[in-house]
């Protein structure tokens, strides 16, 4: 089994894929990427940025997003980075604005129960996932080469 075969069938398990057309189906395209980058081990490079979550009640704040990965300066892609046994919260604040080298691991986050916890709810009335990202295995800093 290749790896398109692979990715349908695991499209068709976890309900995003419509077997009939190999299409993902309607607001899918987020949960096909998951699947897609679930298990994989990735390498990426960019700049890191630092933005301290202010204490106040915000989607951003609830999802604990503060480190991201900028891959792509014209069009400011920016990936959600988490740290991990191996690469400490402290050790990410300290690579803030430079560019770096990460080999990360893609997490899909949790779901919170709505009966246990407050929390923004999807268009399912669902709890939204938290700590979803790239958990840094690995990081170096970066330098391109120049001629």
């Amino acid at each position: 089994m290749d790896l398109l075969q692979l990715i349908l069938v695991l499209g068709q398990v976890v309900g995003i894929v419509d077997a009939q057309t190999i299409q993902p189906k309607d607001n899918s395209r987020q949960e096909l990427n998951r699947v897609v980058h679930q298990s994989q081990i990735s390498t990426f490079r960019g700049k890191l940025i630092y933005e301290e979550i202010p204490p106040v009640m915000s989607l951003r704040a609830y999802q604990g997003e503060e480190f991201f990965l900028i891959t792509d300066t014209s069009n400011q892609n920016r990936l959600i980075l988490r740290p991990s046994l191996q690469v400490s919260h402290t050790n990410l604040q300290s690579f803030h604005n430079q560019q770096v080298e990460i080999t990360a691991k893609y997490v899909q986050g949790t779901r919170p129960n709505l009966a246990e916890t407050a929390c923004p709810l999807d268009v399912e009335g669902q709890c939204l996932r938290q700590g979803e990202g790239y958990q840094v295995l690995s990081i170096v800093r970066f330098k391109p080469h120049t001629k």
